[in-house]
């Protein structure tokens, strides 16, 4: 026996995640196709990362190849299933309480004012999560109510955000540079949900006479086409309706992703500590 053997690293412990989609819609051969998936909370080397200024979609990719126990591509997710792990490994590691601050800054027909909340939310506890069906399968199929054209749509996965990201970089650096263009960010998303119309494919079309004909929806089909998408859509729902404690304003918002997110807080050091709070029998040096 070693005389380090008391050095060895400590084994992690691991937690099975039942995901939103239950697996219903991804082939038998994937990983998630059981509706589960098993997570090991982060280590100091996974918090390292944190700390990094890597876009949040590239960090949460990152720090979930490492605390994944399957072996899969987790761009191959659906995006909210993907979402939904990187919010339950923060409980597994932190714990589910979660607490953070939020300001009395607007409400519909009162004048705010201004108050620092304190909340705390249970993860997932707090929140609905949305499970998809047995019977659930893609392509969806809705009618739009106007138009009457027949749409067939997918859920996007997690390799759908970087073609969307360099879409939107793209129009951003056309808008900065002087050159007038519309931020059609919203419609390119949409376009990389469908997957028919009227019963024809349009894998192969191009991706210009597709934008143009998702532009030329009316406002109607646009927004029951959307919630039609949202309806379908599994994954936790993270929609907050709380009430300001001094004026007692209603309020709706979404959980704040905060510093303190990623940090354990107890009741005992959740405001910040210092040396007499924690070790009042410890003397300083003038005190000597």
């Amino acid at each position: 026996m070693s005389d380090f053997d008391f050095l060895e690293p400590i084994p992690k412990v691991s937690a099975t995640v039942k995901l939103p989609s239950r697996g219903v819609l991804y082939s038998p051969e994937h990983p998630a196709s059981g509706g589960k998936l098993t997570l090991t909370p982060m280590t100091m080397v996974d918090e390292s990362l944190l700390m990094g200024d890597e876009p949040i979609d590239t960090l949460i990719d990152r720090i979930l190849r490492r605390c994944l126990v399957e072996k899969l591509d987790v761009n191959s997710l659906i995006g909210s299933d993907k979402f939904f792990l990187f919010i339950m490994l923060r409980a597994i590691t932190y714990g589910s309480s979660y607490t953070f601050t939020w300001t009395c800054s607007k409400s519909l027909g009162v004048k705010p004012c201004g108050h620092t909340n304190t909340m705390t939310v249970n993860i997932p506890d707090s929140f609905k999560v949305k499970f998809l069906a047995d019977t659930d399968k893609e392509p969806f199929t809705v009618t739009l109510p106007d138009s009457g054209k027949e749409i067939s749509f997918r859920l996007l996965r997690g390799s759908d955000e970087p073609t969307i990201e360099a879409y939107t970089k793209e129009i951003k650096q056309k808008q900065d540079a002087g050159i007038s263009t519309p931020d059609t960010t919203f419609v390119y998303r949409l376009m990389r949900h469908i997957t028919g119309v009227d019963g024809h494919s349009v894998k192969d079309a191009p991706p210009d006479k597709l934008m143009a004909f998702i532009t030329s929806l009316g406002a109607v089909d646009r927004q029951y086409l959307q919630k039609q998408i949202a309806f379908f859509t599994p994954g936790l729902d993270t929609l907050i309706k709380t009430t300001c404690e001094k004026c007692q304003n209603g309020h709706e918002m979404e959980m704040p992703y905060l510093a303190s997110f990623f940090r354990a807080i107890s009741d005992e050091n959740e405001g910040g500590t210092v040396a007499d709070e924690v070790r009042p029998h410890v003397l300083s040096a003038d005190e000597e």
